[in-house]
């Protein structure tokens, strides 16, 4: 049969939508990765406490220390909705190639199946013609 005119366009925009599936699993890596940060983050912050007694070296150290962890903390949340932001605009680029890949693969199979359907027109027709040519032999 032949080739639709809307192949390689299907093929191309196949292509577009790989390209937006494998993004849409990085950002969705790099989500869980961002929220694993954040998440460990806060784990190693509620472990650490400042010392009830000692010198004054081991409390302003251990308050740095937790103040650092605040920070770590900020720059995780960042990055994390960061990643979010990300995420959302993959899933909303791989719904739209998506869409597109849909309509010209639906487009190709109609066009092949107008195809199909004149083939078969032709082929009765010409069955017909046979029909006709052997009924006139015969009633010869």
């Amino acid at each position: 049969m032949a080739k639709s005119r809307y192949e390689p366009l299907v093929k191309l925009k196949k292509k577009a939508l790989d390209t937006a599936e494998r993004a849409l699993i990085s950002a969705n890596n790099a989500l869980a990765s961002a929220t694993e940060k954040l998440n460990t983050s806060y784990e190693e912050l509620s472990q650490m406490s400042l010392p009830t007694q000692g010198s004054v070296g081991e409390f302003t150290q251990a308050a740095a220390m937790i103040h650092a962890q605040h920070q770590t903390i900020e720059r995780c949340k960042q990055a994390l909705l960061s990643a979010e932001h990300r995420q959302h605009q993959m899933r909303e680029r791989f719904k739209a190639a998506m869409i597109d890949y849909e309509k010209f693969k639906y487009l190709e199979v109609q066009e092949m199946n107008a195809a199909l359907k004149h083939l078969k027109t032709q082929e009765a027709k010409m069955l017909d013609e046979i029909g006709t040519m052997t009924y006139k032999k015969e009633a010869l």
